[in-house]
């Protein structure tokens, strides 16, 4: 199994919930749909074009929080743009809408990291993603579509490419690992608290794929345990990927496994 690592990063970022309406409230972390609508524009496909081939068995998802981070509240002065003069802010339909946004726990020294890790059951997608990138030791991408936004146009971000590692499945009856990654609640046995370990952890229902009229799928929503921190988690999970770099992750899908 080949696995792409990358990271979204930028100072700031906030990913709507869908359900929220007068207060903008945002995941804590990209969504799985944000991040296959970041890797399709990228790869320069349509918008609303790519659902199918990005479901959830086509495309494994799996993402950290690789720098602490933190939310705070902005009143945002919204305008109504019907065209492009409505852009200069003249005309009378404003509206204060307080958002959630996220920032860096030291906004002036550090940065919002998002470590994804990425595989593709297509191997066309795969050698098309494999294309954007100039090598393993590049830190860029070679996009053919968007520039990036972390979730919303005015939070500019930018993607660094890490590396291409092989994996495993692993299923593990038994076994306590140090997980990297953000995991489905479902997909967790038991878990170790460890107090000498600075965590900070939360659990978040994230939706992770859309059929082709934007409507969630029967499996288009989980909830997800995630680190604030970028710590380890210690923990028993149903099942798991190894990566020959030594990196625990799990997939953010609905599990099967019992």
């Amino acid at each position: 199994m080949k696995v792409f690592c990358f990271h979204l990063k930028g100072k700031l970022a906030h990913f709507r919930k869908y359900y929220s309406n007068s207060t903008a409230l945002s995941y804590t972390i990209p969504p799985r749909t944000t991040v296959i609508g970041i890797i399709a524009g990228l790869l320069g496909m349509e918008r609303d074009s790519y659902y199918e081939d990005f479901n959830c068995e086509s495309v494994k998802i799996s993402i950290k929080i690789n720098n602490p981070i933190k939310k705070i509240f902005q009143k945002m002065n919204l305008l109504m743009i019907k065209s492009i003069q409505d852009l200069n802010g003249s005309k009378s339909d404003h509206s204060q809408t307080p958002t959630e946004l996220i920032i860096p726990q030291n906004i002036i020294s550090s940065e919002i990291d998002y470590k994804i890790w990425v595989h593709f059951a297509d191997k066309n997608l795969e050698t098309s993603f494999a294309d954007l990138t100039t090598g393993e030791n590049s830190s860029f991408f070679r996009s053919k579509g968007i520039s990036l936004g972390l979730g919303t146009a005015y939070a500019t971000g930018w993607v660094e490419y890490e590396n291409c590692l092989d994996g495993k499945v692993i299923i593990t009856p038994d076994d306590e690992i140090e997980l990297d990654s953000s995991v489905p609640v479902e997909n967790i046995k038991d878990i170790n608290i460890d107090t000498d370990k600075e965590s900070s952890l939360i659990v978040e229902e994230i939706p992770l794929e859309f059929s082709n009229d934007r409507m969630l799928t029967e499996k288009g929503k989980t909830k997800v345990l995630i680190n604030l921190l970028n710590g380890r988690i210690d923990m028993k999970v149903k099942t798991y990927i190894l990566l020959n770099n030594g990196e625990k992750i799990c997939w953010l899908e609905k599990n099967d496994i019992n």
